[in-house]
């Protein structure tokens, strides 16, 4: 049985030649879904094996081919607790704002490395980190956490 069906993304109709399950996208859609997942699974591997350094050479490896400068700038509000005593908190440390901070800096790598595949790298040398206290507002301090590096395609 022939079922005429519009497709949920392009919204384009198409003939479904089988009565069970119908699909939801059209077969264009379909094969340019499954090139997106292998981009992305290709991706997700890069991200495995890329490197960031903070010095601007490796010591067991050879830089091929410099590509140009990644950088990427977090925001993000910490809440401030009015007469904040830290000596309440894990000895003298605020955990929430220290994870805060780490996931700001996780994030800011991270999005160099992306840039850096994009580019077509391997790796990012000479990675710079800067933490800087924007102001504060209404019991909220803003604080910038940002990488920088250099895109480079290493060999072993």
């Amino acid at each position: 049985m022939n079922w005429v069906v519009s497709c949920t993304l392009c919204g384009s109709s198409y003939v479904y030649q089988s009565g069970q399950g119908l699909p939801d996208m059209c077969p264009v859609c379909y094969e340019k879904g499954k090139k997106e997942v292998k981009k992305f699974l290709e991706k997700e591997q890069k991200r495995k094996e890329i490197v960031s350094i903070s010095t601007p050479e490796f010591a067991n490896r050879k830089i091929l081919k410099t590509l140009g400068i990644v950088s990427h700038e977090h925001i993000f509000g910490v809440g401030l607790v009015k007469e904040l005593d830290l000596a309440k908190f894990n000895g003298g440390i605020a955990i929430s704002w220290t994870e805060k901070v780490r996931s700001g800096r996780d994030l800011a790598i991270k999005s160099i490395e992306d840039e850096a595949i994009e580019l077509g790298g391997n790796a990012v040398v000479g990675v710079d980190i800067i933490y800087k206290v924007l102001g504060a507002h209404n019991d909220m301090v803003m604080m910038l956490v940002g990488a920088k590096g250099t895109a480079v395609v290493v060999v072993d």
